[in-house]
């Protein structure tokens, strides 16, 4: 039996381990509830709905929705209800009203689910029994409690007879045709008779009061239907239309100041806040209706927010100032004194067991706590698992188990404790920045300073290294080198990670040498940070062209063998294929490759194919940079070349591989604004002889390259005169008039300037020169004609000795110079 219990027990423990948390997030806008929630990678999803109520279902099989702060932010109006009847089963949905259920997707992975009220209850059709659509409310001397819709003021026209209420005196009509209404005795009420055969006032439509008239004529006794009316009702309807619409534009406007406000195009002195019996009206300065700052499970709603990261906003009726984590859950410099560790964490565990070993919640909170304030993360973490399931203090254990993992470095999930804290104006901003990895474009950069400084010397210590870092990556250095300033005044002298912030801080300033001092440093220290360093050493000399250390390829290896199963393994054998590019061991770096690609896949490959690829190009000879061109030209993926490719083909064209360097473009979708790209293979094209190929490529294209190649093009398709325009175009008339004489268009080379043609423009006038006198006589005697003709023959011998002094060996366009 027992073991029965243990093995389904251990069978729980697993299938909990291995469940997938969906947590669900709300927002209550106007018009609309919205809920939120991260889709697993990959996961298909469908929404269904039927009447009132409707399913999310997510096909994983170990899905579980986290709903337990749904109806923090959102009353339950719309939706009355969530649940989910085990892992992997649909999301149930129980709504409150005939409402509108739609989803879409995030590009950053979020579904939405919006519930949106459905149509309104004045298109339905009005049966006897039911209640007339009227809104009454605190109705005083103006008309902005009445907030009835313009279909709703319509039909009660129709439903109301105000003509027979002011006249009493008017006799009954006939009973089979006229409802009575019977009105609640209140000092102010009155009998209203409800006329359905009358035409009413206003146009409404027929269906309605014909569906009425249906069901009164089908009732055998008609029934007094009990109406609340308030006589202030009376009133000119049309009038309290007007004043219903003025009240709904009022909201709207309000609303659209508030977000304006709230996104920094408006800047308002301040407006009062009031409640009313139809809701609040909002303040643009207040909390209260201010959007959600950017929480990882809220999408974004539009273009601005998108920018600043505003998302939903809170209901109106929460009572809720803001989403931030209170400050005492994360005061860490309040946990702790100045005494011995010792004489404070012992007591704190004596205190964690109560009578009958019942484990006080508030005990093992404050000691992990204390461990906190020495900075042991995994000891404070160890601690909190102790808590008891259920403990009404959940919240806390879960903030400070995320505080453990922050000051323990490790790798925090997408919805940590902190996510998008970091506008908070408190010292949680700190934490989620830390958590976070990187400072937000809207953090609250005062806050984070100021929960710095607070911290006690050795927590800031441990940290600064790398809050400055972070501020150093989003470009800003004099807050990064405040907080080394921070850490110095602590007076300790070995501060971890501390050449890594520099390093940031330097890069920032653009000082590439004092960058990879630093990096240099912390690698000779031979810390727990010296494989990062290592990597960042290796990544710097290849964006620098620099030269790198003999024995870094081998110092990089051991530290791969060392963190192999590690995260950082596989950036160190990326790390280790570039080293080994930079000292020119090109044959024993592809080899890495090789275990690189079998170990971690084709995007570690990928990623680094590209420095190996360049770096080959730049650097090999010839024999070398072929051995492996070559194969990647053949077998090569698209996402492999594309970084290299135009480097890489250029080289396979210079050395003649024409084919070679197509195929490898060919790879690569041909985008319009690539030029480069166009241009090198109109080189391959006629490098093959496919001078109609190479045109192909060069249409639309222009400059100075475009045309000489076009002119090259038109050349060898024996187009002279075609080719000499694009020569002349480009300032190249000698060579331009070589192409109009060999088109013989002597007109466009008598316009041309002799001194810009001297070679081939007096080729083309010698020519000329030799036609006419080659010219045969005639009307001559015979001795006279055979006089001419020596003539003749001594002038264009003459006149051939002049052309070969002006001609000079000229390279064909076609031969590339050669």
């Amino acid at each position: 039996m027992w073991r029965a219990l243990t093995i389904a027990a251990m069978t729980l423990a697993a299938a909990s381990a291995d469940a997938q948390t969906v947590v669900a997030r709300s927002g209550e806008h106007a018009g609309f509830s919205r809920l939120v929630m991260r889709l697993p990678a990959g996961a298909p999803w469908s929404l269904r709905q039927s009447g009132q109520s409707a399913q999310v279902v997510i096909d994983t099989p170990t899905v579980v929705f986290d709903t337990s702060r749904v109806f923090d932010l959102i009353p339950r109006t719309r939706l009355q209800s969530v649940s989910q009847a085990g892992p992997g089963q649909p999301l149930q949905l129980q709504l409150g009203c005939n409402c509108d259920v739609t989803s879409f997707v995030q590009k950053d992975g979020y579904l939405v689910v919006d519930i949106a009220d459905g149509t309104p209850g004045a298109d339905q059709p009005l049966a006897a029994g039911s209640p007339l659509p009227l809104l009454p409310g605190n109705i005083n001397s103006t008309g902005y409690r009445f907030n009835l819709a313009a279909r709703a003021a319509a039909d009660a026209r129709a439903a109301l007879d105000l003509a027979g209420v002011t006249s009493s005196r008017t006799t009954a009509v006939d009973q089979a045709q006229r409802l009575p209404v019977a009105v609640a005795d209140t000092p102010s009420a009155i009998q209203l008779p409800l006329d359905l055969t009358r035409a009413p006032r206003t146009e409404v439509p027929a269906a309605p009061v014909e569906e009425a008239r249906v069901a009164v004529d089908s009732a055998a006794e008609p029934k007094p239907v009990p109406v609340q009316v308030d006589t202030d009702m009376l009133l000119d309807l049309s009038e309290t239309e007007r004043a219903a619409t003025v009240n709904e534009s009022e909201q709207r406007l309000l609303q659209q100041i508030s977000r304006a406000t709230n996104q920094g195009l408006l800047d308002l002195v301040g407006v009062e806040v009031h409640d009313g019996p139809n809701g609040h009206i909002l303040d643009p300065l207040s909390s209260r209706d201010r959007p959600l700052n950017p929480l990882d499970q809220i999408s974004v709603t539009s273009s601005v927010d998108r920018e600043t990261g505003l998302i939903a906003r809170r209901s109106d009726t929460s009572g809720q100032p803001t989403h931030c984590l209170p400050s005492q859950q994360v005061a860490v410099h309040e946990w702790g004194t100045d005494e011995p560790f010792a004489d404070q964490i012992s007591p704190l565990r004596a205190d964690l067991v109560r009578e009958f070993d019942d484990v006080d919640p508030e005990a093992v909170l404050t000691l992990a706590r204390a461990y906190l304030f020495f900075g042991f993360g995994a000891e404070a973490q160890a601690i909190l698992r102790m808590m008891p399931s259920g403990a009404a203090e959940h919240d806390d254990a879960v903030a400070l188990t995320a505080m453990g993992a922050v000051l323990d470095g490790q790798q925090m999930e997408v919805n940590h404790a902190f996510a998008g804290q970091q506008v908070c104006d408190s010292e949680v901003a700190l934490w989620a920045a830390l958590a976070d990895g990187s400072i937000k474009k809207n953090a609250k950069t005062d806050a984070i300073q100021q929960a710095f400084a607070k911290l006690p010397p050795h927590l800031r210590v441990q940290v600064g290294p790398r809050i400055s870092t972070l501020f150093a990556k989003a470009g800003d250095p004099h807050l990064a080198g405040a907080a080394l300033r921070s850490v110095d005044r602590t007076g300790v002298e070995h501060v971890p990670e501390i050449n890594l912030a520099e390093a940031e801080i330097a890069r920032l300033e653009g000082d590439v040498e004092t960058v990879a001092q630093e990096l240099t440093d912390e690698v000779a220290e031979r810390t727990e940070n010296a494989p990062r360093a290592l990597i960042e050493l290796i990544d710097l000399s290849f964006a620098e062209r620099s030269a790198l250390s003999p024995d870094v390829p081998d110092l990089a290896a051991s530290y791969e063998v060392e963190n192999r199963d590690s995260p950082l393994g596989a950036d160190l054998r990326r790390a280790v294929v570039a080293a080994l590019a930079l000292t020119g061991e090109f044959h024993d770096s592809f080899n890495e490759l090789e275990v690189l690609s079998r170990r971690d896949g084709p995007a570690a490959r990928t990623a680094a194919l590209e420095p190996l690829l360049t770096l080959l190009t730049e650097r090999a000879d010839d024999v070398t940079f072929l051995q492996y061109a070559l194969v990647i030209a053949a077998n090569g993926t698209t996402a492999e070349v594309a970084p290299v490719a135009d480097i890489v083909a250029e080289r396979l064209l210079d050395l003649g591989f024409a084919q070679q360097a197509q195929s490898i473009l060919k790879k690569l979708a041909m985008e319009p604004g690539n030029t480069k790209r166009r241009l090198i293979l109109a080189k391959a094209a006629l490098a093959m002889d496919k001078p109609h190929s190479a045109l192909v490529e060069l249409m639309g294209l222009s400059g100075s390259a475009a045309n000489k190649l076009r002119a090259e093009a038109l050349w060898r398709n024996g187009e002279y005169a075609r080719a000499g325009e694009y020569l002349l175009e480009e300032e190249e008339k000698d060579a331009a008039a070589r192409g109009f004489w060999h088109s013989e268009d002597r007109d466009t080379l008598a316009t041309m300037d002799a001194d810009d043609t001297e070679q081939f423009g007096g080729v083309a006038r010698v020519t000329t020169q030799i036609e006419e006198t080659a010219k045969e006589p005639t009307g001559l005697p015979p001795l006279a004609h055979a006089r001419a003709l020596v003539e003749s023959s001594e002038g264009t011998r003459g006149g051939i000795a002049d052309l070969l002094q002006k001609v000079t060996p000229q390279a064909d366009p076609s031969d590339d110079g050669s």
